[in-house]
């Protein structure tokens, strides 16, 4: 295949300690990042010790394994430089990290492991000292059986409480967060099961005032890309009753050959009733879905766009979305992105499309491939994107356990 897109090369590079397995920019101090480990522990006793023909001691030798990880806090200068601040021992290992996009200056960590744990940190700083993360508290929200992994999580971008969580018995909740920390379950049974790990998850940005009509996706091993409409009711007691009602049945998005691992949707309308869901998966394709949406009923109004981006499509993160009005009134998109392509690397996406024809294009503008082994997660640093100046990301990748600065 045809390399697609400008090849650009690392400013800095590091080696980190342990495996990287997500990473994210603090949107309220865009020159810190946070990156979450995951190190896989093997038993420490020699398989040459165990006796031949101990079938029994030699599988529970085989089985013995515990994960633990971490959490990095990085600080990037204006001369490129990468600054390591602060070391986190995590007794689990960290699958998934998003900062709150509201509540207390966007500052606030959502951390979810290996084992079914959900954890808060705050990025503080006393004045003249120097930035560092704080644990607030450690939950277990779910009643979920050991060996249970929370696979991802996604904050809500309009309500506030809200925080979603997939785990690797195929599940996706929804958790209702207070101003205290304080975690509660918004619903007696999961609003959506797959049949496989429940990979990834992510809100729909738009929000009805009444709260009647909210929508979340999530993509699954199954090769499923699964949608649901829920009610919420703000006003009901944290834990008392079930805060969420969920009328309407999950319906399936076909499309996809292999897992769905990242849903991206946009703030963005086709027309009164069809919007732009983008999603990746195992399959190497990034795919732009038009879902229509009318009275609560939700379905595939059909892809637009497909592309292959010769990786596994990880991770999706939108840089900046821009929409024009033509001459004709024509509606013209144009979403940036940045996806972590696994094997391939990064990738920097310009997708562009009309509302009126519905047409779309994916094209792949610059590839990061410096990296040996999975790229699991990227980000840009908030800001640098802005007054067309080239915008600075960090890449990591997991075996070689490489940590990359660049820009494009």
């Amino acid at each position: 295949m045809e390399k697609q897109g400008r090849s650009i090369t690392p400013l800095r590079s590091l080696t980190l300690d342990l495996p990287p397995s997500c990473i994210e920019f603090c949107p309220s101090h865009p020159e810190y990042f946070v990156v979450g480990t995951y190190n896989l522990q093997r038993g420490s006793e020699d398989p040459g010790t165990v006796a031949e023909g101990d079938e029994e001691q030699e599988q529970a030798t085989k089985s013995v394994q515990t994960r633990d990880g971490s959490l990095i806090l990085f600080r990037l200068a204006e001369t490129d430089d990468v600054n390591h601040i602060q070391t986190v021992l995590y007794p689990s290992a960290i699958l998934d990290l998003h900062f709150h996009p509201e509540r207390e200056k966007c500052a606030v960590l959502a951390v979810v492991s290996s084992t079914g744990t959900l954890s808060f940190f705050r990025l503080s700083s006393l004045e003249g000292s120097q930035v560092s993360l704080e644990e607030i508290v450690t939950h277990r929200p779910l009643d979920v059986e050991e060996g249970v992994l929370f696979l991802s999580c996604s904050w809500h971008p309009h309500i506030p409480e809200l925080l979603a969580i997939t785990t690797s018995n195929y599940q996706v909740h929804i958790l209702q967060v207070d101003d205290s920390w304080n975690v509660h379950k918004t619903h007696t049974e999961p609003v959506i099961t797959h049949t496989l790990e429940a990979w990834t998850v992510a809100f729909s940005p738009f929000t009805p005032q009444d709260f009647q009509q909210l929508t979340i996706f999530s993509g699954g091993d199954d090769s499923k890309l699964f949608a649901r409409k829920y009610a919420f009711d703000p006003k009901r007691i944290c834990g008392e009753d079930d805060s969420i009602e969920t009328p309407y049945p999950q319906i399936t998005m076909k499309g996809h050959e292999a897992g769905v691992t990242a849903i991206l949707p946009l703030s963005l309308r086709l027309d009164s009733l069809n919007s732009i869901v983008i999603t990746g998966s195992y399959d190497d394709h990034i795919r732009v879905f038009a879902v229509y949406d009318y009275d609560g009923f939700l379905s595939n109004s059909g892809i637009l766009a497909a592309k292959n981006l010769e990786g596994g499509v990880w991770r999706l993160k939108l840089i900046d979305l821009q929409k024009t009005t033509g001459e004709k009134e024509e509606h013209r998109w144009t979403a940036l992105i940045l996806a972590s392509c696994m094997h391939a690397g990064s990738r920097v996406l310009e997708i562009t499309g009309e509302t009126a024809t519905k047409s779309c294009e994916v094209k792949v503008l610059g590839r990061f491939e410096e990296h040996r082994s999975m790229n699991y997660g990227s980000d840009f640093q908030p800001g640098s994107e802005k007054e067309d100046r080239k915008f600075r990301c960090i890449s990591t990748s997991f075996y070689d356990r490489l940590l990359c600065l660049w820009e494009y």
